[in-house]
């Protein structure tokens, strides 16, 4: 009897972690894009998937990391309501020429945006190949990296080449706020965006 009894509870313990693992908010960050463009031409620079690179250059690459400690997040993670999550957005500008007035922007969807939290560079150098490497140790670390400790821009337009209104985040001033700082990307580098932002 007690050997039934102590089965049906490892049972109903089994079942109710299920339950609550099932019932808790989950959410696919990998439904998040970002578009770019050079001089308001949205065909010169590709658009990207999310947490996946496109073999082409330029190429506007989004991925992104987890805010508490930096792990990378691959395609198709899936992660808890209320975790915050640094994206990264950035163009490997392998090339030996200035990519000038860029533009790019971020529709936020499923998460809330952490005030004051863009961040910009464009001074680590180009990637070995046209796709930067991926995940632990890799040059996409290593862009993360160098552009997580920049110092956070306005999110006001007008103030900075950056801005976050009605839940999009601009770099540069060819989209909707046409009042942000022009954003170059120079020759041989990557331009990288970092912000942050936790899971509905």
């Amino acid at each position: 009897m007690k050997r039934q009894y102590g089965k049906i509870m490892q049972r109903i313990a089994a079942l109710m972690l299920g339950a609550f693992l099932f019932a808790s908010p989950m959410a696919q960050a990998a439904f998040n894009t970002a578009i770019g463009d050079i001089a308001g031409t949205p065909g010169d620079l590709v658009n990207s998937d999310p947490f996946e690179l496109i073999a082409s250059t330029p190429t506007l690459v989004k991925t992104a990391f987890l805010t508490s400690d930096g792990t990378p997040l691959t395609t198709g993670a899936r992660l808890p309501a209320g975790t915050s999550v640094d994206f990264l957005i950035y163009i490997n500008n392998e090339t030996a020429i200035d990519l000038d007035d860029v533009g790019i922007q971020d529709t936020l969807v499923g998460f809330t945006y952490v005030a004051t939290s863009i961040r910009v560079l464009n001074t680590t150098a180009e990637c070995v190949a046209t796709l930067c490497t991926t995940g632990p140790g890799s040059e996409e670390e290593g862009i993360y990296n160098d552009v997580v400790g920049e110092t956070p821009l306005s999110d006001s337009a007008g103030n900075d080449a950056a801005s976050f209104v009605a839940a999009v985040v601009e770099v540069g001033n060819n989209g909707v706020q046409t009042t942000n700082a022009v954003q170059n990307a120079v020759a041989n580098t990557v331009l990288a965006v970092v912000f942050t932002a936790t899971l509905d």
